[in-house]
């Protein structure tokens, strides 16, 4: 699974994935200008074959075509929840480029 952090996705879960064999993630601060707005981080995404993994609700609204799988950052899932829950979708899904989903949401 590929993974494009946004802004503010926390240090935890970045150092989860990359602790993890199966899923390849970077930082949007690492592959684009510190304050990329949503629009050009969902093109970017979409462009690199990355699933956009944000906090930020505003990627609902995006009207470009993206992948992408949210978190509630006051719900504040443990970073193995959320491993556990990406292991899932990524299990269940044939196409990655259809992700649309919120963790964990029953995915564990």
């Amino acid at each position: 699974m590929r993974l494009l952090c946004d802004h503010h996705v926390a240090t935890k879960y970045i150092t989860a994935f990359e602790a993890t064999e199966w899923i390849t993630c970077e930082r949007v601060a690492d592959v684009l200008s510190p304050d990329a707005p949503d629009r050009e981080i969902a093109r970017y995404a979409t462009a690199n074959d990355y699933i956009v993994f944000t906090n930020d609700d505003d990627f609902q609204a995006e009207t470009l075509d993206h992948d992408l799988i949210t978190y509630d950052q006051i719900e504040n899932p443990t970073p193995q929840t959320v491993c556990d829950a990406l292991e899932a979708i990524a299990a269940a899904y044939d196409d990655a480029t259809l992700i649309w989903e919120h963790v964990p949401n029953g995915w564990v």
